[in-house]
């Protein structure tokens, strides 16, 4: 008598397409976690860059502050000069002076220093220190003088 190869049972069969479905899931998964995570690290590296370009630049507005109030006392065109392509540079970096003098004061961008006696309430009169954004977002808040009604 000769021996036929044994069939495999439709049970089997099934249990084995089983198995190979939840390999495939798990493994479908894997990828999915794999590329949230790809994605937290891009944003966390974006964000560590964010913030240690922030750390550079308000390192640097000290010396913006002092070329600023040096360019007040002499008229050097080297300082002019020094000054125009130091400004550009934060330009480039994505920071922006924001304009206060003759504005509303409003707390969110300045500090009031101090108050004076003026025709209007709550106008900026002189700004003692600039006010600056990097990408829209405030970095350093004006110190300013506001007018009030006597």
């Amino acid at each position: 008598m000769k021996k036929t190869p044994k069939e495999p049972k439709i049970e089997e069969i099934l249990k084995h397409e089983c198995k190979e479905e939840e390999y495939k899931q798990a493994y479908l998964r894997a990828l999915a976690d794999y590329k949230n995570l790809e994605h937290r690290m891009d944003n966390e590296r974006q964000r560590m860059r964010d913030t240690v370009k922030k750390n550079i630049i308000m390192e640097l507005f000290p010396v913006l502050d002092n070329m600023n109030q040096a360019a007040i006392f002499t008229q050097d065109p080297g300082l002019s000069m020094v000054s125009t392509t130091f400004i550009q540079a934060l330009n480039n970096l994505g920071v922006s002076e924001i304009a206060l003098e003759g504005q509303p004061f409003d707390p969110e961008t300045a500090e009031a220093v101090e108050v004076v006696a003026g025709k209007e309430d709550n106008i900026v009169t002189k700004v003692v220190e600039k006010a600056y954004a990097l990408n829209g977002q405030i970095v350093r808040h004006g110190k300013v003088t506001v007018s009030k009604i006597q």
